[in-house]
């Protein structure tokens, strides 16, 4: 079995893990919070609640654009699954979990579980290396903000 990189972050949100999740899921309102993110079922008739395994997505982070497909969507957990060619693959996953440090608040964690040849051939470098978070970050801490903001 081939190595896996995981990688994660996470943000303490004031709002229910529903209410996170809805906002997170509104993806037509991405450009209002967040100009740089645009998920889009590939079947436009498709809403972001009724999507299920197996869906296609159109996913663009920053410029770079995957093609990804639903892994689950469930009151917890949105996943996708891409690949890079078949080289390399990622399930990336959005978590929403009741806060264990403050009641009523979503711990909202963000990661993306790495594998295939390309995690394999270049594990013996991942001792020391760090893996650039930024833009995942700045998308927890706009989500947080829209998030908060809509309770107001």
């Amino acid at each position: 079995m081939s190595p896996i990189l995981s990688v994660s972050t996470k943000i303490e949100i004031a709002a229910s893990p529903a209410v996170v999740r809805s906002v997170f899921l509104d993806f037509a309102r991405y450009t209002q919070w967040q100009p740089g993110w645009n998920i889009q079922p590939a079947d436009a008739s498709k809403q972001p609640l009724d999507l299920k395994a197996g869906d296609s997505l159109k996913v663009n982070m920053n410029g770079n654009v995957h093609h990804p497909t639903v892994v689950e969507n469930s009151p917890e957990t949105f996943q996708w699954e891409g690949s890079l060619f078949g080289l390399a693959k990622g399930v990336h996953q959005f978590h929403f979990t009741p806060s264990d440090t403050t009641p009523g608040s979503t711990t909202f964690t963000q990661g993306e579980d790495f594998r295939g040849l390309l995690i394999t051939l270049s594990s013996p470098w991942w001792n020391g290396r760090k893996f650039d978070m930024g833009p995942w970050d700045k998308f927890n801490a706009d989500l947080k903000v829209e998030v908060e903001k809509s309770l107001k």
